[in-house]
């Protein structure tokens, strides 16, 4: 499957594509498609998209229809531009509907999806959305969009190679987006869908010839993407300087002016956000069916100079195993619910961005960051310090085990040093589950419980609770407690 049909292409797709469209300059007054106007509409676009080989077709075509300008575009016409990889498209036509309306802002519309096959050197596929629409309002002045929704009854992806056929389906789909705008230009975003009844099948063999027959469902799936002080007229005219210069020895010419536009890209301020969460999930192979009630997932990132930042978090609950999958006491500590964040600091992406900007160099055929400068980058990142992981309160369950735990870890100087606080409800319970283990486990694992026991502070409620504390030099030590000596 070519990769711009990734879930992640799309998304990225979907931006670039709000992005280009609004960035056209509002035609004098509100009036009806013209002939003129679609002219300037098709230059624009072809100023910004890849030329079509001589004598093939058009990546775009414009034509007035009443209030509305039909952008169309045919997939076939990009066969061209990526033939070397090996991957191409059958023909298929997707036609916007593009509105001025007379504040200078631009309606998009998209009322239908045609099914898009596909196929690379090592696979071939399909993806096929019944009943799409998609709507947008764009203002020119940010190059941005101001919101837009999306929505869908259903769809399906297939995929296939010569061992392993793979289909997705999935029912209604109903999305939209919203945008502020600062003082300054700069937008924050955030876009929100959920889609409904999600299938997964996978049947054939791997690549060790082993077979594979694999079903999941998931009842619902949320999915989120925010990004905040992002200069997207600055990025719209970086991605035209590029377009105008395709040529790496022409854009060098232009160097001066590419950094400047990176630079102010890349300025404190920018956050990005992405989130996942799927309801109700059960995936079924040869060893049994597992089920989710529900896990979530969310990365961020924040380039705030020395305050930059990346963060974590994984929670899931409701875990079933096949019954006889693992023996009793095995079962008995598997979590069955995790919640756990953790955020990375001593780090300056801003910086980083920076020194990345100043060390390239288009001039000749080399990389545009050589070994050395990279390293002047990575030095850059890491000029913060020191580096540090922060854990947010977590928490983790299972039928023998209720603990939280939180903490920091630092590394600096090449040692690892900090402090981590847990806390467990019910030990006796994971002493009862460790003794159902083999007596291998037992063996290793008993002792060890004993001691941390003994370490441990009693609260009020019978609860237990450790703060383990590592220092640069090695030492450990429970609860103010040194657990061994300390390396000279």
């Amino acid at each position: 499957m070519p990769a711009s049909l990734s879930r992640r292409r799309i998304v990225r797709l979907s931006l670039a594509a709000a992005i280009v469209l609004g960035a056209v300059p509002a035609l004098a007054g509100d009036k009806p498609a013209t002939p003129e106007g679609a002219q300037q509409l098709k230059s624009f676009f072809a100023g910004i998209l890849p030329a079509a080989a001589a004598g093939a077709p058009s990546l775009i075509a414009v034509t007035p229809e009443g209030a509305d300008y039909l952008v169309t575009f045919d997939l076939s016409a990009v066969n061209n531009l990526i033939k070397a990889t090996g991957s191409s498209y059958d023909p298929a036509t997707i036609a916007y509907k593009l509105v001025e309306q007379d504040d200078g802002k631009w309606r998009v519309r998209l009322d239908s999806l045609p099914k898009i096959g596909f196929r690379t050197r090592e696979s071939s596929g399909e993806l096929e959305i019944d009943d799409y629409h998609q709507s947008a309002l764009i203002d020119p002045a940010i190059a941005f969009f101001l919101n837009g929704s999306a929505s869908a009854a259903k769809g399906l992806l297939k995929l296939s190679t010569p061992k392993l056929e793979e289909t997705v389906d999935f029912g209604a789909v109903s999305a939209n987006a919203a945008t502020a705008v600062s003082d300054g230009g700069a937008v924050s975003a955030i876009a929100k869908e959920e889609i409904a009844d999600i299938g997964i099948s996978a049947k054939g063999f791997d690549e060790n010839n082993a077979p594979v027959n694999v079903t999941g469902r998931t009842e619902t799936a949320l999915v989120s993407l925010g990004i905040e002080g992002f200069k997207s007229r600055k990025a719209f005219d970086l991605w035209s300087l590029v377009a105008a210069h395709p040529e790496r020895a022409d854009l060098a010419e232009h160097e001066e002016e590419l950094k400047g536009l990176l630079k102010e890209i890349s300025a404190p301020g920018l956050k990005v956000v992405e989130g996942i969460e799927m309801r109700k999930t059960v995936v079924t192979s040869a060893i049994g069916a597992v089920a989710l009630g529900d896990i979530q997932y969310e990365l961020g990132a924040a380039s705030l100079g020395p305050q930059s930042s990346f963060n974590v978090r994984v929670a899931a609950d409701g875990l079933s195993l096949p019954v006889g999958l693992a023996p009793p006491g095995a079962a008995d500590l598997i979590p069955s619910k995790i919640d756990v964040a953790a955020t990375l600091k001593g780090i300056d992406i801003t910086a980083a961005a920076n020194e990345a900007i100043a060390v390239m160099s288009l001039k000749g055929d080399g990389p545009p960051i050589s070994n050395e400068d990279s390293a002047k980058v990575s030095a850059a990142f890491l000029g913060a310090g020191p580096l540090r992981i922060e854990i947010a309160p977590s928490h983790i369950v299972a039928r023998a085990i209720d603990a939280d735990f939180a903490g920091q870890m630092g590394y600096a100087l090449g040692k690892i040093s900090g402090a981590l606080t847990i806390h467990m409800r019910g030990f006796e319970k994971a002493m009862v589950a460790i003794k159902g283990l083999a007596p291998d486990v037992q063996e290793k694992a008993l002792p060890a419980l004993a001691m941390a026991k003994g370490l441990a502070k009693t609260e009020g409620d019978g609860s237990l609770t450790w703060v383990v504390e590592l220092g640069q030099d090695r030492s450990i030590k429970v609860n103010g407690i040194p657990l061994g000596k300390a390396p000279d």
